[in-house]
């Protein structure tokens, strides 16, 4: 029997598989500037690639895909309190929010892991963009407990 599901129908469906958070971020104009994702996927060791999945209707994606590269930070539990700012408006998303510069790159401090990369393809996915990355570098700090979505909430390990 063939269904099509509908989005109010999929989303709790989905909730149920914990994902996890993501900060992309970069220097834009001199400003920090980025969003929030919970679809990082790793790809390919051999080349270093990943993957993220940004909705089509993101304003914030089209700076960041032209920057030469993005910073990834891999959310910990320090950042329970700020995982929602850094997704809501644009110009409240670093406010009091800890983190450096490495070269165009932003990483947020406390993070598990920090990865640094750069725009290698996007392919059009329903209403997202799935977006290939090469990694230039990557570091992890395995003391940091990770953040996950489950449930539609934002919860620690």
């Amino acid at each position: 029997m063939s269904t099509t599901l509908t989005r109010p129908h999929l989303r709790p469906v989905l909730a149920h598989v914990p994902t996890p958070l993501v900060a992309v971020a970069a220097l834009v104009d001199g400003r920090p500037t980025g969003l929030v994702l919970g679809s990082f996927v790793g790809l390919s060791l051999d080349p270093p690639l990943i993957g993220l999945s940004v909705q089509t209707t993101s304003s914030t994606w089209p700076l960041l895909r032209d920057a030469p590269e993005v910073g990834i930070s891999v959310l910990g539990s320090a950042h329970a309190g700020i995982a929602r700012q850094l997704g809501g408006p644009a110009a409240d998303r670093f406010t009091g929010v800890a983190w450096s510069a490495r070269g165009q790159t932003v990483l947020l401090d406390d993070a598990v892991a920090h990865l640094r990369a750069h725009l290698v393809d996007e392919v059009l996915t329903g209403d997202h963009v799935f977006a290939v990355l090469q990694v230039t570098e990557a570091t992890a700090d395995g003391a940091v407990d990770p953040l996950v979505f489950h449930g539609s909430r934002v919860r620690s390990l």
